[in-house]
């Protein structure tokens, strides 16, 4: 019987020491590093952009991205314009600050407006948070419009 309350007495105890313990600091958060596709909401004109996105650690540990997107839009006279971008990526916590740079506007809609685009086409910004899980980001694009942003990441198949 003594025994059995000492058992109970240690395991109280333990019990009590996990729960008293000061709670450590917020794990790491997840890295952006690999494969994404995102979308914005509608914006004028019902424009929306989406894309792909690939970001990378480089040696000095900072990281670098690239993209294509598709600026496509149900109204006006621009239909739509595709562009490959590259960028920097910043983290601060679980914030990513995406700042890019246009290389190339490969295509528009109308084809007579591809001159214009080229000259005109501003750079796509981010900034976003990442999830715990680190397969979704969340929060604004912004260019010559702003709008609200969501990044999935792609997952490697095993099979």
């Amino acid at each position: 019987m003594k025994h059995t309350s000492s058992r109970r007495l240690v395991a109280s105890l333990a019990l009590a020491c996990l729960l008293l313990q000061p709670a450590s600091a917020d794990p790491t958060p997840p890295s952006p590093v690999g494969d994404w596709s995102f979308v914005t909401g509608k914006m004028g004109n019902s424009c929306v952009l989406s894309g792909e996105m690939s970001v990378t650690r480089k040696a000095d540990k900072t990281l670098a991205c690239r993209f294509t997107a598709d600026w496509a839009c149900k109204a006006g006279m621009m239909r739509s314009v595709e562009t490959v971008q590259s960028c920097t990526a910043k983290q601060a916590g679980q914030d990513i600050f995406v700042t890019s740079k246009v290389e190339k506007i490969t295509s528009s809609d109308p084809a007579d407006l591809l001159g214009y685009m080229r000259a005109n086409y501003a750079p796509d910004h981010f900034k976003v948070k990442i999830n715990p899980r680190g397969d979704e980001m969340r929060g604004l694009f912004h260019s010559h419009g702003q709008a609200e942003v969501v990044f999935r990441k792609h997952h490697d198949l095993i099979g």
